[in-house]
């Protein structure tokens, strides 16, 4: 059943089921369905991990088995780089594409087509661009994570002041790699929250704390922190903390807000060669059938009709979110602040 939605716009309760074939059908236009039948075929630029595509490609080609899709898989920056070389050549060859930035850099180059699949109604309107050029099928929140070995329940940082107490100096990790999910987002964050005055005068303390670097993912900073190399590791995802207990590593999750937020989106390439396919594809992905086959595969889904196992790792905190658009204008900057100060 369907619970009430809360002040966050997430529901909370159970997991909802997925629609049933006949409802998923009946909420897609009869016509696309035919016209994509007839394309027979579409292409997906992904930053997805094959653990999240490869259940919603079985369940897609099961309920249209005259379809067939092709999955590549590069980064957010390579997606796009390679979208704009093609187009270039006058000849597309993704259909549809996602990633956290891959939007903001396409719309820029004018290779977006705007689409608002039916089954977006049930994402909240923050994490879908108004022109319909992209829509969030995923959601991540960052913050602190902690080894529950080493921090006490009653030393655990409950304020970004909290991070500059001398006990932490050297015992913090993040990652020195570029993007929202390394030091660069941590930095990014702070001065949304504080301005830029105030920001950089926290930013001048934090360096002061030897924060340890790593040219590594932010799930490779959990990691560490879990296995008890460092006690705090900063701009890390929440969600992921909740796998790395389930491999039984003492690691939680600091409710330091605002977190910052951000999401996977997904979108249609201009001019893309099989646009009814992708079109029914973005749909499938973002229904409560697709969105729940991605919660299956450890992701927060964007649709508030699919429940999580733990309501609080997407509701119940404050968050500043990071749209595709707001991360292009930003993040250079963001990039620039922490190189300069803390990758020597």
């Amino acid at each position: 059943m369907i619970r009430k939605i809360n002040e966050n716009g997430y529901a909370s309760g159970q997991l909802l089921k997925p629609q049933s074939s006949t409802e998923s059908i009946l909420a897609t236009n009869d016509s696309l369905i035919e016209a994509a039948r007839c394309e027979g075929q579409t292409r997906w630029y992904t930053t997805l991990l094959p653990e999240a595509t490869s259940p919603l490609v079985a369940a897609f080609e099961k309920r249209y088995p005259k379809i067939k899709i092709e999955v590549i898989r590069e980064n957010a920056m390579r997606n796009a780089s390679k979208i704009i070389a093609e187009s270039k050549t006058g000849k597309p060859l993704a259909d549809l594409f996602d990633g956290t930035t891959t939007a903001a850099i396409l719309m820029k180059s004018g290779l977006t087509q705007p689409y608002k699949a039916n089954s977006a109604s049930d994402i909240p309107d923050r994490y879908k661009d108004p022109g319909g050029h992209w829509t969030a099928t995923v959601l991540y929140f960052f913050t602190t994570c902690f080894n529950a070995d080493l921090v006490s329940e009653n030393d655990k940082p409950k304020t970004f002041e909290d991070l500059l107490d001398p006990k932490w100096r050297g015992k913090m990790l993040w990652s020195d790699q570029s993007g929202l999910t390394a030091g660069a987002g941590f930095v990014g964050n702070i001065l949304l929250i504080m301005g830029q005055i105030e920001g950089m005068a926290y930013l001048n303390k934090l360096k002061k704390q030897d924060i340890a670097k790593m040219s590594v993912s932010a799930n490779e900073i959990l990691v560490a922190v879990a296995k008890g190399r460092y006690a705090l590791g900063l701009q890390t995802a929440n969600h992921h903390t909740l796998l790395r207990r389930e491999e039984g590593f003492n690691v939680g999750w600091l409710k330091i807000e605002p977190l910052m937020g951000f999401s996977n989106n997904i979108g249609l390439v201009k001019d893309a060669l099989h646009p009814n396919t992708a079109k029914l594809l973005i749909n499938f992905v973002l229904s409560v059938e697709g969105q729940t086959l991605l919660q299956q595969a450890s992701h927060l889904p964007a649709n508030t009709r699919v429940e999580i196992s733990d309501p609080t790792l997407r509701s119940g905190f404050k968050a500043n979110y990071i749209s595709p658009p707001m991360a292009a204008q930003n993040m250079d900057e963001w990039q620039a602040i922490f190189n300069n100060m803390f990758k020597d």
